[in-house]
C-alpha cells in the first residue's frame, strides 16, 4: 500500500492518494478526511444544541498540542 497525502490549508483538508498492489492487481483511489481544530469542533458542538462543551487530552488530562488525542465532552 502506499499513501501520498497532501494537507489542504484553507480548507482544512487531507487529500490521500492511495495506491493498492495485492497478488497481482493494482487498485487507486482517492479520499479526503476534513480536519477541525479543537475550537471548530467545541463551536460545532454548541450549534448543536450542547450547553457545555469540554475539550481534553490524553486521559482525560489537559488538551495540549502534544496530546495524542481529543476527547470531547458535550453535555445537553
Amino acid at each position: 500500500m502506499i499513501d501520498r497525502t497532501g494537507y489542504e490549508p484553507l480548507t482544512g483538508r487531507v487529500q490521500t492518494d492511495r495506491t493498492i498492489v495485492r497478488d497481482g492487481r493494482v487498485r487507486r483511489f482517492a479520499y479526503g478526511l476534513r480536519l477541525y481544530t479543537p475550537v471548530e469542533l467545541r463551536d460545532e458542538l454548541l450549534r448543536a444544541g450542547f450547553a457545555r462543551v469540554e475539550l481534553l487530552g490524553d486521559e482525560g488530562g489537559p488538551l495540549t498540542l502534544d496530546s495524542r488525542r481529543l476527547l470531547a465532552v458535550a453535555q445537553a
